[in-house]
């Protein structure tokens, strides 16, 4: 809640909200040969995905690992309900902001491109519960994440990497059909691709089926995977908390605090 009352952060969520619609906007004229549709409306759902998925899982990890540095975490843990209440704090906090995020990019690409929405009224609670989902699948991951890295600098080391990874084969900016096999395949383990995907299949016409892997809609797949990879997270995010909550102490907090002072 802090986040979105702070105008350094609302600033971030608006620039990077806004390079995104800048982006899509100048290719509102490029017209896929495979799909007929414009490059800006095909990019919109993937846009999403990536928005959501980075905000609820590196987002969430990031600002764990720091407040489990900074001894928020430890002052936590000695209230009581206090590693309860830390959770739901932050998962309360994360969806604020993912769906903050999400307005910023909806409204102004509603707006400014053709063939964005192309839903009809089902549109609405499939797009709805897909994000729901998606909060639901990359939240747990977070905490996981964030719980196992020793401080925020990793994520922003090889976190990063990944994430870029991930993006570049999860069809965000360009059709999927375009991808290598291997490519395709790796992407269809994460959730970042079946979140783009069931967006794609609940915004835009039937016709952009066409760029799609298998050249259909795979909606049922979609919330499968989604729904596993919630999940996992539900069920691996409470271990690994309680393992770091256990390892938590004065003496290990102010060694990490000690650690981070040197690299300065």
């Amino acid at each position: 809640m802090n986040s979105l009352r702070t105008p350094s952060d609302v600033g971030y969520y608006i620039v990077g909200s806004t390079v995104f619609v800048l982006v899509m906007f100048f290719n509102r004229d490029n017209i896929d040969e495979t799909t007929g549709i414009s490059a800006g409306a095909l990019m919109l759902p993937g846009v999403l995905a990536f928005t959501l998925i980075f905000g609820a899982l590196m987002g969430l990890a990031t600002s764990v690992a720091t407040e489990r540095e900074d001894g928020t975490l430890l002052r936590a843990k000695s209230l009581p309900h206090g590693t309860t209440g830390y959770v739901v704090g932050q998962s309360t906090r994360v969806t604020l902001e993912v769906l903050f995020s999400l307005a910023l990019l909806l409204v102004p690409a509603f707006i400014l491109l053709d063939n964005a929405w192309s839903g009809g009224l089902w549109g609405v609670p499939h797009v709805a519960s897909l994000v729901l989902l998606g909060v639901l699948a990359a939240t747990p991951l977070g905490f996981a994440v964030g719980s196992l890295v020793k401080n925020p600098r990793a994520l922003g080391g090889w976190g990063f990497m990944v994430m870029g990874g991930l993006v570049g084969i999860s069809g965000i900016f360009f059709p999927l059909a375009l991808l290598p096999g291997w490519a395709a395949g790796l992407a269809q383990v994460f959730p970042l691709y079946w979140l783009g995907h069931g967006l794609r299949s609940a915004m835009l016409p039937d016709a952009a089926a066409a760029g799609e892997i298998n050249g259909s809609w795979q909606v049922w797949e979609s919330y499968a995977v989604l729904g596993a990879w919630a999940l996992v997270g539900l069920v691996l995010a409470p271990v690994l908390l309680r393992r770091m909550a256990r390892r938590e102490s004065g003496a290990s907090m102010s060694a990490r605090r000690e650690t981070a002072l040197q690299r300065y």
